[in-house]
C-alpha cells in the first residue's frame, strides 16, 4: 500500500505540472488526502465487521493485518481532498484539474497496492476449477481475486490513457471526466469481480442482499457518474 501511494504522488507530480498547477500546493493537499484515505478505508471495513470490532476493539489499530475498502478510501480521500481546498480557498476547477492528475495515477497505484493483497491471501476466492485457479491456505482451489483486481487496474489505466480522450472527446468537456472515468470503470470492474468472491466463510466479505458492500457503492458510484457524463456531455455539445 505505502509503495502504491508513493508511485501514485511521484506520477501524480508529473501529471500536475502538465495541468500547470503548482506541485508544491498538490504536495500539500497529499497530507489531507492520505489522512483521509487510511481512516476512511480502515473505518469502511469496520463498518463492514462491527460485531468483530465491537468484541475486539485493539484490532481496529492492527492495519497491518489487513482489511481496509476501497469506497470508504475513496470517501476518506475526496473528504480530505475537500478540507484541504476549502482551508487553502482553492478553485473549483483547480481541484477538478487535480482530480484528473490523480485519477491517472490511482488505478497503478491500487494495483502495486493490491499485490499486498496477494501476499497476505486477502480477498478469499469462490471455488473454482479454472486452470488459473490458485490452491488457498485451506487447500481449496479459488479464484485469484487479488490478481484480477491488477489487471483490471492496468486495463483501467490503459483505458484512461489511450482511448479515453478519444472516446469522449476529453479537450472538450475536462476537467473532472477523467475522474469520472476511473470511478466508473473501477466500480463496473469492481461490481462484477465481486462475483469471484468466496460466499458463507469465515472470510467472506458479508451481503447485503446477495451483494457485498463494495458493490452497492459501486452501483451508486456509476449510477452518478453517468450522471456527470450526461451532462458533460450535453454542455459541451451546446458550446
Amino acid at each position: 500500500m505505502s509503495l502504491g501511494l508513493l508511485f501514485g504522488i511521484f506520477y501524480s507530480l508529473k501529471e500536475i505540472k502538465k495541468r500547470k498547477i503548482d506541485p508544491n500546493l498538490f504536495l500539500d493537499a497529499v497530507f489531507y488526502i492520505i489522512i483521509g484515505l487510511i481512516i476512511g478505508s480502515r473505518l469502511g471495513h469496520v463498518l463492514q465487521n462491527l460485531n468483530y470490532y465491537i468484541q475486539n476493539p485493539v484490532n481496529v489499530l492492527k492495519l497491518w493485518q489487513g482489511g481496509l475498502t476501497f469506497h470508504g478510501g475513496l470517501a476518506g480521500a475526496f473528504l480530505g481532498a475537500f478540507v484541504f481546498v476549502k482551508l487553502k480557498k482553492i478553485t473549483w476547477q483547480t481541484f477538478l484539474l487535480g482530480t484528473d492528475a490523480v485519477a491517472l495515477s490511482a488505478p497503478l497505484g491500487i494495483a502495486i497496492g493490491r499485490i499486498g493483497c496477494s501476499l497476505i491471501n486477502d480477498h478469499q476466492g469462490a471455488e473454482t476449477f479454472l486452470a488459473w485457479g490458485i490452491i488457498w491456505p485451506d487447500k481449496v482451489v479459488r479464484h485469484p481475486v487479488a490478481e484480477y483486481l491488477i489487471i483490471a487496474n492496468l486495463l483501467i489505466f490503459i483505458i484512461l490513457k489511450y482511448l479515453f480522450p478519444k472516446l469522449t472527446r476529453l479537450n472538450a468537456i475536462r476537467p473532472g471526466m477523467l475522474m469520472a472515468g476511473f470511478l466508473f470503470l473501477y466500480s463496473v470492474s469492481r461490481f462484477f469481480l465481486d462475483f469471484t468472491r468466496s460466499v458463507g466463510t469465515p472470510l467472506s466479505d458479508p451481503r447485503y442482499f446477495s451483494l457485498t458492500a463494495a458493490q452497492w457503492f459501486s452501483l451508486a458510484v456509476i449510477g452518478i457518474t453517468i450522471i456527470v457524463f450526461q451532462k458533460k456531455i450535453r454542455n459541451a455539445m451546446r458550446r
